[in-house]
């Protein structure tokens, strides 16, 4: 039909040319000004919708922080919580990327498949390499400076600069130690020296081991476990075996060799049972594991220690305690549901409200007891730890300021 009518009007080719090439310019040109003009609206709206928002986040965080700092800042006992997510910011991979590597998609396998006990018989290369990974970024990895945000609290929860006399406080710990173990309130084999007196106390899920850095043992309770320590790894397989109960801390000098590209290693002399020369394993609990040694010990130290701040939160209305948990998600929920049933039997034992329970996480702030809910207890901050934690410094450093500006 084009070449009929083409040739009915007395147009050749060339004189088509000679009318389509200047009307295609001419829509290209305008095009662009169109594709221009999008462009330019998409940055007003920018500028009006977009930095309102985020101006209101910002301002959202800055209340969250300025209301945490000021639990903390009249707290007489702190509990850390910390999950995952807290490692993350000293670029550790949080358990949902921690399998994400090019060499166990060749394998088809994931995180659960890795962090389970049975891997060690199924391919003992793989196991080691999975933990050997792991060990050797946790070794490497300079832990954030949240820590030292956490260690300054704690110095100054213990110290003299707290309010109180930190002599006269922990004989009042003390004192309410020895009538909790002298009615066998407390569990049997701990003892005055196991158990910190101090208000500060770390549990967590993490097996990095890097509290350990700089917290005194006695005030850390890894419930996992962690990667410094192992174990003999008995018989997998059936379970006919129990594993010896020695458990051992790896050489200070000790790496694994890996191959990065197969994420393969050897067992070596470090990893092997003392007692047994069978298969070692790191003393962390992992799934579907009937062998993990508990560590019992720091578990019961936990135990006691809450058992006596809530009996002098019980004693004293006064007092006031506070959890901050850092990172804890759904995937691993443990340390969700401990926060929870620490604040609400606080509140439900002494009748009051006594306990906070703040929570940090960017994905998932909320808290599902309603008791907490309903006395007021919860501050939910929806961020990272690192910044939650530099941003809640940051308000303690004023309230400080203004409280000294106050006393002159």
């Amino acid at each position: 039909m084009l070449s009929s009518q083409t040739e009915n009007n007395g147009l050749g080719p060339s004189a088509i040319d000679s009318e389509i090439v200047p009307l295609k310019l001419f829509l290209e040109k305008n095009l662009k000004a169109c594709q221009l003009t999008v462009i330019l609206v998409q940055c007003v709206q920018s500028t009006l919708y977009t930095a309102p928002h985020r101006s209101a986040m910002e301002s959202d965080l800055e209340k969250a922080w300025r209301v945490a700092a000021e639990k903390l800042a009249a707290a007489d006992f702190l509990l850390i919580a910390t999950g995952a997510g807290f490692s993350a910011d000293s670029s550790l991979p949080v358990y949902a990327d921690i399998a994400k590597v090019d060499a166990y998609k060749l394998m088809d396998v994931e995180y659960q498949d890795l962090c389970d006990p049975y891997m060690l018989e199924q391919d003992e290369e793989v196991f080691y390499g999975f933990w050997g990974s792991c060990t050797n970024s946790y070794r490497d990895t300079k832990h954030h400076p949240g820590y030292h945000i956490l260690r300054k609290w704690r110095d100054a929860k213990c110290g003299t600069n707290s309010g109180n006399n930190p002599d006269e406080k922990r004989s009042s710990f003390r004192a309410a130690f020895d009538r909790l173990n002298a009615c066998d309130a407390l569990p049997s084999g701990v003892t005055a020296d196991s158990v910190t007196d101090g208000p500060f106390f770390v549990y967590t899920s993490n097996v990095d081991s890097h509290f350990r850095r700089d917290f005194d043992c006695k005030e850390v309770y890894e419930l996992h476990g962690g990667v410094e320590m192992w174990q003999c790894a008995g018989d997998v397989e059936t379970g006919a075996r129990e594993p010896c109960e020695k458990i051992w801390k790896l050489p200070a000098d000790f790496r694994f060799e890996l191959d990065v590209a197969t994420m393969r290693a050897p067992g070596a002399e470090a990893t092997t049972c003392p007692e047994c020369g069978g298969k070692g394993r790191p003393n962390v609990l992992m799934f579907h594991d009937r062998q993990w040694i508990a560590n019992t010990a720091e578990e019961n130290g936990y135990i006691a220690w809450e058992s006596v701040m809530e009996v002098m939160l019980q004693e004293d209305p006064t007092l006031n305690l506070v959890v901050l948990e850092i990172g804890c998600g759904t995937r691993v929920p443990s340390v969700r549901r401990e926060t929870e049933m620490v604040v609400a039997d606080v509140i439900e034992g002494c009748g009051r409200p006594q306990a906070t329970l703040i929570r940090v996480n960017p994905d998932i702030p909320t808290c599902d007891n309603p008791l907490i809910l309903a006395n007021d207890c919860f501050v939910p901050i929806r961020s990272r730890g690192l910044e939650a934690l530099e941003g809640i410094d940051q308000e303690l450093t004023k309230l400080l300021q203004k409280a000294k500006a106050g006393n002159r």
